[in-house]
């Protein structure tokens, strides 16, 4: 199965749109658990109750969620996250594709957990800080690098980066 080469343009353009609305979504989340949170009738009506501490954590939750979707949203937004790579390594901004227990294509960001569609391709967003991401971090096409994972040793080889 050969699948067209996906556009690095395209991918930052569906996480920036996928992102914007998950944001929207979180900021509307957070105004109601902050209204829970101080809210008169979540007052502690004994030792025991704790509604309005678990309001206040689900808060202070979502608010870091919400700080680190708007930086995600600044950082697809700059020509940074589009602009060509200075050295063909895998780094932040990066779009690699990678050979292992699954073929992959793989978009290195500041912050990782989504994945958009692409050409009929499926991109993962991974971060330095994930174990793919540190495991590649600096390698060039045709590296072979290993990640430690829950299943053991996986092998992977790292085909185009773009």
């Amino acid at each position: 199965m050969t699948s067209e080469i996906p556009d690095k343009s395209s991918v930052v353009e569906n996480l920036l749109h996928s992102i914007q609305e998950e944001l929207a979504s979180m900021v509307s989340l957070a105004e109601m658990a902050r209204d829970e949170a101080t809210n008169s009738e979540t007052k502690a009506e004994g030792k025991y109750d704790t509604r309005a501490t678990e309001a206040s954590y689900l808060a202070r939750g979502q608010a870091w969620r919400i700080a680190e979707l708007r930086k995600m949203v600044a950082w697809l937004s700059g020509e940074v996250a589009t602009s060509p790579l200075n050295e063909p390594l895998v780094q932040v901004g990066a779009l690699v594709h990678i050979e292992g227990p699954q073929t992959q294509w793989v978009f290195v960001a500041p912050i990782g957990g989504k994945e958009t569609e692409v050409n009929g391709q499926t991109i993962r967003v991974i971060s330095t800080a994930s174990p793919l991401g540190s495991a590649m971090v600096e390698l060039e096409a045709g590296d072979a690098f290993e990640v430690d994972s829950p299943r053991g040793l996986q092998d992977y080889e790292i085909i185009d980066i773009r």
